[in-house]
């Protein structure tokens, strides 16, 4: 059960220019506004650089990384138990 007085108390509702907003509208708006912002600044192309780059150290260490030695390690470390059931 939730105690309703550490529920914090945001005051009455946002108001501009005499319309009442909701919070789904309030939300809307500032979702909008986020990506406008990321999109007219830099902040989009350092994004999409940091994703690039990440990109291609993923593939790079994927393409230079040798399965066989790691499935070839794990077996000479784990002894074969058979059993039978």
């Amino acid at each position: 059960m939730v105690n309703p007085l550490l529920i914090p108390s945001f005051g009455s509702a946002a108001c501009d220019l005499g319309r009442t907003f909701s919070n789904s509208e309030i939300l809307g708006i500032l979702v909008v506004s986020t990506i406008v912002i990321v999109f007219l600044t830099s902040v989009g192309s350092l994004l999409i650089s940091a994703l690039l780059v990440g990109l291609v150290v993923g593939c790079t260490h994927g393409a230079f990384r040798m399965p066989e030695d790691f499935l070839s390690a794990a077996a000479a470390a784990a002894p074969v138990v058979a059993t039978r059931v």
